[in-house]
């Protein structure tokens, strides 16, 4: 592997520039190390020439100046990397997206990746490298990106099923007349679990369990809709609000699992106010600090620590174990996968009083049929 520092354009010299006290540019002035107590690393990137709708610019920096200005957190240690250099071709970009990626995974640190065109989830995934036997991908976007047979940003979920066994795929705040029916087939066929824009809508607790079992996120930044967002590169008048996909990010940093976070699809160009990059600034922002926030819950805490409650499904005449988070109630439950085998996942209060009702959630259903 090349030298890591290698792989970046570092971030301008900052220290003769005004910050305010306690903002994010006053700390990255004096303190911006890669070391070993490093815990979240910023890396932003160009590369958009797989973009369907053709190469654009990014302007990154704009983003990162806003992010600058916001206020520090204080409970995590932040490195911000710089800008990934592009290769001479989007093969070996992805190739170093791959590599930092995996770098960074097994030293235990969190790459948090903005700009660039969403098909560089590709190289994301490829960046766990087996060091997971399954993923689990939540993505946010008005569309399913898996519109023909070529390669490209709005096809490359396509390539999921061609090159990983076991990546599981959830899509949070699609737009039905975005989505012809042939692909709601090929999700469905996929097992890809889909919540429409309408359904995540003031059912964020719902969500939030989707949140807690992922493993990376990717987030289009096309799925918020263009009045708070005109910097995207696809714009749309419905979509998220601005503060529900800082709430998204929020959730995304709690999880005790999530181990990526990216966001793509900025446009510079469309952002005559800046008010796309600020809003990305802010995203981020929300992100690190729910990292601040993360309370060490399963898998990280034994599940012996929770309440264990045994449910009879009367209907298919078996049993699901519940595991209940007494001091934030937060609820996972044991499913069959194979014979004798047997996983825990996140679900919701709601999965688990439909349980009691002698309902199996969606959800919950979902997840039992992809794991045979």
């Amino acid at each position: 592997m090349t030298e890591f520092t290698d792989y970046f354009i570092p971030v301008n010299n900052t220290k003769n520039k005004p910050f305010s006290e306690g903002s994010f540019g006053e700390r990255f002035a004096f303190n911006n190390e890669f070391n070993n107590e490093i815990q979240v690393a910023l890396i932003s990137i160009s590369e958009t020439r797989n973009s369907y709708t053709g190469k654009y610019n990014t302007n990154t920096n704009l983003i990162r100046s806003y992010l600058y200005k916001l206020a520090n957190i204080d409970k995590i240690n932040i490195t911000d990397l710089g800008e990934l250099k592009s290769g001479n071709s989007v093969k070996d970009t992805y190739a170093s997206v791959k590599d930092v990626t995996n770098y960074l995974l097994q030293k235990n640190i969190i790459p948090v990746f903005f700009g660039g065109s969403q098909d560089l989830t590709i190289p994301l995934l490829r960046g766990f490298n087996n060091l997971h036997n399954e993923i689990e991908l939540t993505v946010v976007d008005a569309k399913i990106d898996a519109i023909d047979n070529e390669f490209h940003s709005q096809s490359y979920l396509n390539q999921i099923n061609n090159e990983f066994n076991k990546v599981f795929v959830s899509i949070l705040g699609y737009q039905s007349y975005f989505v012809p029916k042939q692909i709601i087939a090929t999700a469905e066929k996929n097992n890809w679990d889909l919540y429409r824009l309408g359904l995540i809508r003031n059912n964020f607790k719902q969500i939030e369990p989707i949140l807690r079992d992922s493993d990376i996120v990717s987030f289009d930044l096309s799925s918020i809709r263009q009045s708070d967002n005109p910097g995207a590169v696809f714009q749309s008048p419905n979509g998220l609000y601005a503060e529900e996909a800082c709430q998204l990010a929020n959730l995304s940093g709690i999880s005790d699992k999530i181990k990526v976070f990216s966001f793509f699809e900025y446009n510079h160009d469309n952002d005559i106010q800046k008010n796309s990059a600020h809003l990305s600034a802010q995203i981020i922002w929300y992100f690190l600090f729910g990292i601040s926030q993360r309370e060490k819950d399963y898998p990280i805490k034994n599940l012996n620590a929770y309440k264990k409650i045994f449910v009879k499904i009367e209907k298919t005449d078996s049993e699901l174990i519940f595991y209940k988070n007494p001091i934030n109630n937060r609820f996972w439950v044991e499913i069959p996968v194979k014979k004798g085998e047997t996983k825990i996942i996140s679900c919701s209060e709601k999965d688990y009083i439909k349980a009691c009702n002698n309902e199996i959630s969606d959800r919950i259903w979902k997840n039992i049929s992809r794991n045979f």
